[in-house]
């Protein structure tokens, strides 16, 4: 590949980027959250308690960050902490019992929008559409790995 196709892949790879956070910023607010609240959300889909350690993993944010978007939703009443029985000095986050309806609302909402998003794309370049994004999401996750 030739460098002004490689320029040309990055510059659309930040273009993406930049449209995805304006699009993420977008659906936040339409649920009074961050783009980051709605990311620590979208984990809870399929579990309901996490630790905090997980979660700065999960998401490579730092602890203090963390702390501070699991005690907004606290705030928010969708989220609460606990002390591990097992190790006190390990934190666990827990969702509330009618927060598993928030959460199914929101994502239900995130594929609606997707759906619209992506309804202009027609059905036999999708195939092609998720390849090359699975291609790209395989080498930064690669690179990421080597830093």
């Amino acid at each position: 590949m030739n460098k002004d196709k490689k320029i040309d892949i990055a510059e659309l790879v930040c273009s993406l980027t930049r449209y995805c956070n304006i699009k993420e910023e977008y659906f936040a607010s339409s649920f009074n959250l961050s783009p980051t609240q709605v990311r620590v959300l979208k984990l809870f889909t399929y579990t309901n308690s996490y630790s905090i350690k997980e979660l700065c993993s999960h998401l490579q944010l730092s602890n203090g960050r963390i702390t501070q978007i699991i005690t907004t939703l606290e705030n928010k009443n969708i989220l609460y902490r606990k002390i591990d029985k097992k190790d006190k000095r390990n934190v666990i986050v827990l969702l509330k019992p009618k927060s598993k309806t928030y959460i199914n609302n929101i994502l239900k909402n995130y594929e609606e929008l997707h759906k619209i998003l992506l309804s202009e794309v027609p059905e036999n370049e999708t195939n092609k559409i998720i390849e090359s994004l699975e291609i790209l999401n395989n080498i930064l996750e690669r690179w990421i790995k080597e830093k």
